[in-house]
């Protein structure tokens, strides 16, 4: 009898654990459902927020643009008048080429950088690195580039280049090393091919990605998409 006892006792609380288990498990998945929606709804503001900020940008380039056209019109009708005028909006132009706040295009060459497929992981140890790219940059301008852009990013005299955490950040925007990165670069084609054509110069690629570059008739170079401001270089007063 108390055999009985001890074994309906026994279910008993079984029973009780068993249901608290089970109402415990099913208050977990609903506090999970309500924070997985919670989580989808957040994303979904961000993504909404995100989308709405990029069409501001795009609208805010597109008055930009044409005010530039704007001035660059006032600057034609005005150089007309003497040659004077020719020779200031000369200089004006190669200015805003050399500090990239103009489009360009011309003749040079397209580099290819594709990751090697046999790398895995998110290691940036074992892509191309910010170093890698300053390097070419720099190959580049020795050999007389006058415009270079990496993934359509204008690099010019203030552009950084460094890693950040699994990214490279070029004029803080982000590109990934994991995926095929493209440079290109304006100048005397012949020149910058053959510079690129020296054994040496991608050594250090080796086995990180797949090399390949071309001779380019035509390529486009968008502008520099941010402003220079300068708070404590100052011009010599003579």
């Amino acid at each position: 009898m108390r055999r009985v006892k001890s074994q309906v006792g026994v279910a008993v609380v079984c029973a009780i654990l068993g249901f608290m288990v089970a109402y415990q498990f099913k208050v977990l998945m609903k506090q999970d459902k309500a924070l997985l929606n919670t989580n989808n709804k957040n994303s979904t503001d961000v993504t909404v927020e995100i989308e709405q900020y990029k069409k501001q940008k795009q609208e805010l380039e597109t008055k930009v643009d044409d005010l530039q056209n704007q001035v660059k019109n006032y600057e034609k009708a005005a150089a007309g008048k003497s040659d004077a005028t020719k020779n200031m909006l000369k200089e004006l132009e190669d200015t805003r080429i050399l500090t990239g706040t103009t489009d360009v295009s011309g003749q040079g060459i397209t580099i290819y950088l594709t990751p090697d497929s046999k790398i895995f992981g998110n290691n940036i140890e074992d892509h191309i690195t910010d170093k890698h790219l300053v390097y070419l940059v720099n190959e580049l301008r020795f050999a007389g580039a006058e415009a270079i852009s990496i993934n359509d990013i204008r690099v010019v005299s203030r552009t950084g280049i460094r890693n950040a955490g699994n990214y490279i950040l070029i004029n803080d925007e982000k590109i990934s090393p994991s995926r095929r990165i493209v440079i290109q670069a304006i100048g005397d084609k012949n020149l910058l091919y053959s510079a690129m054509s020296f054994p040496e110069v991608f050594s250090d690629f080796k086995g990180l990605s797949d090399v390949k570059f071309e001779k380019t008739d035509n390529i486009k170079i968008n502008k520099y998409n941010k402003t220079y401001k300068f708070e404590y270089a100052k011009p010599v007063k003579e």
